[in-house]
């Protein structure tokens, strides 16, 4: 790997201590990886103080992962040197779990970039190995395991200074490898920024927001100002149109039809952020149109056009096969429509640009919907940017396209600034698609594939079940083209898988210590105090084992979780395991089934 950053003083920093809470944490170990050596070092602390303060004291780019949050609070609260708290000023920190995790809170601050979510990079935890092997960074398991109990001490054999140090360089070299990784998928985004913005990594580092407007008002010439950050900073207006579906399950030619880039095209094709006063002479959407704001239908204006400047690089170097180009761009190009309607971004901040940019998607989308019905198709429901259309038997693809294409010739003739650019391409062709409720579903494409929203399925949702519809259920659904399950049909599947692998139904809980909770009766006191702190994987059983005050009675059978090992030393069977964590997940599923027997049910009595 070619070193880029050689001379530019930077480093990677990594600490060991005593415990997780930065309060409470002894610092034991640092760990550095200086760029311009390209050499891993690990200090002792405090036998090395001076030497890690020295070389912090010489980096202007700080890397690490988690390094606002722990690693620097606890490097300050460690030495006993008031200078140390200004030691980190002026510097360039990138923290790689501020970019990466997907939620603020307790263990990951309050403000994180969330910038895996927005690629599509799904996660549940987001500790740096989980990240790594995500991403596959890992292939290697450079990442080890160690006993944490040895950072308790204070003098350690040879060889445990051994383990130490293999362990942090370990730690170094995953974070080496995810800042690279960071990297190259971002630096396309570099050459739109001033100098100064590059070198501070701002690519990198900034929200993608930010960086969208920041690289917006460059090209446009415009310097990007900010407002004050208040609780009800974005404008609340209308947001996508949604088209109800009228039939739960449906079997036949079904096509996924998207609106090429929405929202940039409604920017750009209606000029959206070049408002003229009422007064004046504009394009105000009539007839086809009801916008609120009226825009300059003369000259196309320097926003517009530094946004269509950055969509046709994208065009290109997605067809040149430049995947990271193609990413970075798109995100910067989706992500710049949010700060029209937020008025921290004071350059571009317009309420109107942002409400009639989404009433210009929603008048395309319903329109389309309408066309196609009129034309003899069947719109089974849409979302936003993407409409569901059913062909009948008398009618193919290829009329529904020419169809789409009419419309969309129509909609470029009632804007200032239409682009050949702008149209609706199919994203999936479907067999069968069921509804499960609002923005969720689930289709089977002509592929063979079982697709489905993530309100059905996700990251959340257990390892169990997730087994169960991989092997069982997926193989069903493509060859019936249905979703034609029972209740105690998946709880007799779901014991079946769990008779060869028990452990599937174990939940996972994460509690930090006893002081941590006021209430002594809360199930994470309780696993806290049997376990202690730290992450379990416990299986939820009806035979008082583990932790849990809930007790059976006649009525009612009380639940208590206990270990993988308890489980087997006590010889529990499946049916000790209590399943309704499981079924809950597995409900969508059977419950449309069971509502069927039922009106089936009624329908007979009424008879």
């Amino acid at each position: 790997m070619i070193n880029h950053f050689k001379n530019k003083g930077m480093i990677i920093i990594d600490t060991e201590t005593t415990s997780v809470k930065v309060e409470e944490a002894i610092l034991k170990w640092v760990g550095i990886y200086d760029f311009n050596t390209e050499k891993y070092e690990i200090y002792q602390y405090p036998l090395d103080e001076k030497d890690i303060k020295k070389k912090i004291a010489a980096s202007r780019v700080i890397i690490g992962f988690n390094l606002k949050d722990y690693d620097i609070p606890v490097i300050k609260n460690n030495y006993n040197d008031d200078k140390v708290d200004r030691l980190f000023d002026y510097k360039v920190i990138v923290d790689l779990l501020e970019m990466s995790a997907a939620k603020g809170g307790k263990d990951y601050g309050q403000f994180r970039k969330n910038r895996l979510a927005q690629m599509g990079i799904k996660l549940k935890n987001f500790s740096l190995k989980a990240i790594c092997e995500k991403l596959k960074l890992d292939d290697e398991g450079t990442k080890g395991e160690i006993d944490y109990t040895i950072f308790q001490k204070d003098k350690w054999t040879p060889e445990e200074v051994a383990e130490i140090k293999k362990y942090l360089k370990q730690d170094l070299l995953l974070t080496k490898k995810l800042f690279y990784w960071y990297e190259s998928q971002f630096s396309p985004l570099k050459k739109f920024l001033p100098q100064k913005d590059q070198d501070n990594f701002l690519y990198l580092k900034s929200s993608l927001s930010v960086l969208a407007y920041n690289i917006i008002c460059n090209k446009a010439g415009l310097t990007p100002e900010f407002g004050e950050k208040t609780g009800s900073h974005i404008k609340s207006f209308s947001g996508g149109h949604h088209i109800e579906n009228k039939q739960e399950l449906v079997k036949g030619q079904i096509y996924s039809i998207d609106v090429v880039s929405d929202y940039p095209h409604c920017v750009m094709m209606g000029n959206l952020c070049s408002p003229v006063q009422a007064d004046e002479e504009g394009w105000d959407g009539k007839p086809f149109f009801i916008l609120d704001g009226k825009y300059n239908n003369k000259q196309q204006g320097k926003i517009e056009l530094a946004l269509k400047d950055i969509f046709l690089e994208r065009l290109k170097a997605k067809k040149d096969g430049e995947k990271e180009k193609d990413k970075s761009y798109k995100i910067v190009i989706n992500s710049f429509y949010g700060t029209l309607g937020n008025n921290i971004f004071r350059s571009v901040y317009n309420r109107n640009s942002a409400s009639d940019c989404t009433s210009m998607a929603r008048t395309i989308l319903k329109k389309a919907a309408q066309t196609l019905e009129v034309n003899g198709f069947t719109p089974l429901g849409g979302f936003t940017d993407s409409i569901y259309v059913l062909v009948p038997p008398h009618l193919t693809k290829n009329h529904m396209m020419n169809t789409i294409n009419r419309f969309i010739e129509e909609v470029k003739s009632h804007v200032p600034f239409k682009m050949d650019t702008f149209k609706m391409d199919i994203e999936e062709e479907i067999r069968m698609m069921w509804f499960v409720a609002k923005n969720c579903y689930l289709y089977v494409t002509n592929k063979n594939e079982v697709k489905y929203k993530s309100t059905l399925l996700n990251t959340n949702t257990p390892k169990a079940v997730m087994k169960l519809f991989e092997e069982y259920m997926r193989p069903i659904i493509i060859s019936t083209l249905d979703i034609p399950f029972t209740k105690k049909e998946l709880e007799t599947q779901i014991k079946l898988l769990l008779e060869k692998e028990p452990e599937l139904a174990a939940q996972e809980y994460k509690v930090g210590k006893l002081t941590d909770y006021k209430v002594v009766t809360s199930l994470q006191y309780q696993i806290s105090e049997i376990y202690g702190e730290g992450r379990h994987f416990l299986i939820p059983n009806k035979k008082n084992f583990g932790a849990g005050k809930k007790k059976s009675t006649k009525k009612k059978v009380g639940i208590r979780h206990c270990s993988i090992e308890e489980f087997k030393e006590n010889k529990l069977t499946i049916d000790d395991i209590d399943l309704t964590h499981l079924l809950s997940h597995l409900k969508p599923f059977y419950v449309r089934n069971e509502k069927h027997e039922t009106d089936k049910f009624k329908q007979k009595q009424l008879f």
